[in-house]
């Protein structure tokens, strides 16, 4: 049959390759007809996906029977697996670092309020998260007149802080000191006989240690002309009328003084 006739006959069938029976199969022809025939099915396999259809494919068998070797698929897509490394090599994950957190000291941040309530009285009171307010201060006059000041209104106030300046640090011991290197020099200025500490913080910060078993009597003495009195807290006191008559108790110490 001539060959151009031949040719068409296999164009119209739908055939692209054509090997007479009895020719010696080239393994390189036969893996490209595989290739092509697995191809053309997959190709047709995604549009019947799409368009829900299934249509006919064609498919050229070679019925003769060549001895091939095995696919080497890794040649066959060009790929030198034994010399080229991963393109994403896996990375070995590493433990985070291990950051030592820094035991800094806790910031200790204490408030007391001064009143100079006369030459011979000093009061103080410890600030707890606010200033005193009107009802405090009022019941605080009224202490005062009750021991004889004598007073409509209290006198300015002096406001005493730690830390004294910003990003000042410093432990319990420091505290202390700083605190009472002020009382001592308040004390040092006034002919002061009597000082009220009102609360438990104002005693607790500035007393020394050493001074701890004379709270327990309500009186303390800091030198042989000062004596201090460990009242309640205002605040306490207007929440617990009660402790009003344990500070008059404590406040008879200074009645015959200022009668």
């Amino acid at each position: 049959m001539d060959q151009q006739l031949q040719y068409q006959y296999l164009q119209t069938l739908g055939i692209s390759q054509y090997v007479p029976r009895g020719t010696v199969y080239d393994e390189t022809v036969y893996e490209d007809i595989v290739v092509e025939s697995s191809a053309a099915k997959a190709c047709a396999d995604t549009v019947a996906k799409m368009d829900g259809q299934t249509p006919p494919v064609e498919q050229f068998e070679a019925s003769a029977k060549v001895a091939k070797k095995p696919i080497d698929v890794a040649t066959l897509v060009n790929l030198d697996l034994d010399n080229k490394k991963s393109a994403n090599p896996a990375k070995a994950v590493s433990a985070p670092p291990v950051v030592e957190e820094a035991q800094s000291e806790t910031a200790i941040e204490v408030s007391f309020s001064f009143w100079q309530a006369s030459e011979e009285l000093l009061v103080c009171t410890a600030v707890e998260g606010a200033l005193a307010d009107t009802g405090e201060m009022q019941l605080l006059t009224n202490i005062l007149n009750a021991i004889g000041c004598g007073i409509s209104r209290l006198p300015q106030m002096e406001l005493i802080e730690w830390p004294p300046y910003p990003n000042a640090s410093g432990d319990q011991n420091e505290v202390r000191e700083f605190l009472g290197t002020l009382l001592s020099a308040r004390l040092d200025s006034k002919p002061v006989k009597s000082v009220l500490l009102l609360g438990e913080s104002a005693s607790n910060w500035l007393l020394s240690p050493d001074q701890e078993q004379q709270k327990e009597t309500g009186r303390v003495v800091l030198s042989e002309q000062v004596t201090a009195l460990l009242l309640p807290s205002l605040s306490s006191m207007i929440e617990n009328p009660q402790l009003k008559a344990v500070a008059w108790k404590t406040l008879q110490f200074l009645l015959p003084a200022s009668s």
